[in-house]
């Protein structure tokens, strides 16, 4: 197939891979990017966008690129060479493949210097991974879990919403339901963000499925803090409690990250995201039984209805790597036949 070789938004385009060249200083998840990226899986091609080191991209372009058929490159200033935008690791051109991870003894050594930079502009973000699912009724309405989110952490209803970025339609709970209705069964992935008059700066996505049980929407909401404030961790229990007395929950993951507040990122390392929290819906709860579900090695709480409780369990600020190991014993504790199936 050749979509991808005629593709305008490919610069370069090899047997296994289509490189799209942008040199700005932020890079979104354009409508041209979308239409490449759709163009590469008609011709099973990687996606991989090659920026300066100076470029940073938005929250939505950076969940595309770090699937396993994408990859952000970064070349450097001087030209010397290329390294990949997540991991600093050193990348060299393969005519089939396109960029690789490069066989040299650089790769001996980690990350190039220009990746272990030190970063300019501190913050931090909270990350929430929510996933809901609804009875098939006619009278769903989708992407009102975003709204609770929005207004928990940002202080304002979304603004935006589209498939791509900008997202330049105004945000609206019923257009976003009856895109999703015509595209069923296939799968609807959005974008959306919040309006420069919030109290933080939110972005994210969501992507709406009909499974056998009816409708799940999976959504991720990033919200962003300057130096010196810290999350309003407080509230996490509440939103739990909310979709949990709609019935609706699933599962809720929270890590903190330390990024710039305006939620988009360079290609330097700033640490790995660390867990605040977790949830299971009633529903796992049941198959577990509550008594595991309260004896779990992390402290649960009950939210939600006291016939059908889910359960919260707070794993920290966020700050401190170690929670890791408690977020990993508490998984180890309700899988297999709990939260691993969660989704």
């Amino acid at each position: 197939m050749t979509v991808v070789a005629d593709h305008p938004a490919v610069d370069t385009a090899t047997e296994q891979a289509a490189v799209v060249v942008q040199d700005r200083d932020v890079v979104p998840l354009s409508s041209w990017l979308t239409d490449a990226l759709s163009a590469c899986g008609a011709d099973d091609r990687s996606l991989q966008v090659l920026t300066s080191p100076d470029t940073r991209l938005t929250l939505p372009l950076r969940s595309v690129l770090q699937n396993p058929k994408a990859r952000w490159v970064v070349e450097e200033s001087d030209g010397s060479g290329y390294f990949d935008g997540f991991s600093g690791v050193p990348l060299a051109w393969d005519r089939r493949a396109g960029f690789v991870v490069g066989k040299s003894h650089r790769v001996q050594h980690g990350p190039t210097p220009t990746f272990m930079r030190p970063v300019r502009e501190p913050g931090s973000q909270l990350w929430i991974d929510l996933r809901l699912r609804h009875k098939a009724r006619e009278g769903l309405v989708l992407g009102t879990g975003i709204e609770l989110l929005a207004q928990a952490f940002g202080g304002a209803d979304p603004a935006g919403w589209g498939t791509s970025e900008p997202a330049l339609s105004h945000w609206d709970t019923a257009r976003l339901t009856a895109l999703c209705r015509r595209r069923s069964p296939q799968s609807t992935w959005t974008v959306f963000t919040g309006p420069g008059t919030a109290q933080r700066p939110f972005i994210g996505t969501h992507r709406s499925t009909r499974v056998v049980e009816g409708v799940k929407e999976v959504v991720t909401f990033a919200v962003g803090y300057p130096e010196g404030v810290d999350p309003a961790l407080e509230r996490l229990r509440g939103v739990c409690r909310e979709f949990a007395d709609r019935g609706a929950l699933t599962s809720m993951t929270v890590q903190r990250f330390a990024g710039r507040a305006d939620l988009t990122y360079p290609p330097v390392w700033s640490g790995v995201p660390v867990p605040v929290g977790m949830a299971i819906g009633a529903e796992t709860v049941a198959e577990i039984g509550i008594a595991h579900a309260e004896g779990a090695p992390a402290p649960g709480e009950r939210v939600g209805p006291e016939r059908a409780p889910a359960m919260w369990y707070p794993l920290g600020d966020g700050t401190d790597p170690e929670a890791w190991n408690a977020f990993r014993t508490l998984m180890a504790h309700l899988q297999p036949e709990g939260a691993g199936r969660a989704g």
